[in-house]
């Protein structure tokens, strides 16, 4: 082989690996950018993931949090109802005491005139002091009838006690102590206590129509 033949084969391989190496330029180019478009799309979408995952946490997190703030505010809420029925019913029942109580103050009464009218007196009832609780405690809507009721039975005790005391005084005196009997009768029946006692009755019943949520007068036009 002459060296003209060789020099063109030198030339024709030097040709043929240029090419090669271009075209695997062009193939690791190729790669790379594959890869690296397929990198950036996992990326991408992990990172997507990523923020879907804690938008959900956060969002579980509120959801829970909203719950727990439901529930406290239905067991609130619950307690508050539950202690206003208890309260209701209470003074329901204590309505009833008072006025059991006030008829207790004017059996008291009745017993006392009696015994005044013996020349006795009778020591005051404690039934009065525990009347004046139960109003105060439960029912300062009904100050202004408890009080004048309350009054009215002291008025009337002190002058059962002056009765008391001058038929004792009088002993045998028969004109001395109808004297004192016609000066007590003056106040006899007590105008004062039997009207301060329709009063608080009248008043006790609207104050238990409005503690029960009812009304009477409804009531009975329905049942007509």
């Amino acid at each position: 082989m002459d060296a003209t033949t060789k020099m063109n084969s030198i030339m024709d391989w030097g040709t043929t690996q240029q090419a090669l190496l271009t075209i695997l330029n062009l193939v690791i180019v190729a790669l790379v950018s594959a890869l690296t478009a397929l990198g950036v799309s996992y990326f991408r979408t992990r990172g997507q993931n990523l923020a879907t995952k804690h938008d959900f946490d956060e969002l579980s997190k509120q959801l829970r949090a909203n719950t727990e703030l439901v529930e406290t505010i239905k067991s609130e809420v619950s307690q508050r109802d539950w202690a206003q029925r208890e309260w209701t019913n209470l003074r329901r029942i204590k309505l009833e005491a008072l006025l059991d109580k006030m008829h207790e103050c004017e059996t008291y009464l009745d017993r006392a005139r009696s015994e005044a009218l013996g020349g006795k007196s009778e020591r005051g009832p404690d039934v009065m002091n525990e009347f004046v609780t139960i109003s105060t405690l439960y029912f300062p809507e009904l100050k202004k009838e408890a009080d004048e009721f309350y009054f009215g039975c002291k008025e009337l005790i002190i002058k059962i006690l002056d009765l008391a005391q001058a038929i004792h005084k009088a002993g045998n005196d028969l004109a001395a102590r109808q004297s004192a009997y016609d000066d007590f009768q003056i106040h006899w029946p007590p105008e004062r206590l039997v009207l301060a006692r329709f009063a608080l009755r009248s008043a006790a019943r609207s104050l238990l129509e409005r503690i029960m949520n009812v009304d009477e007068s409804a009531a009975s036009n329905d049942e007509r």
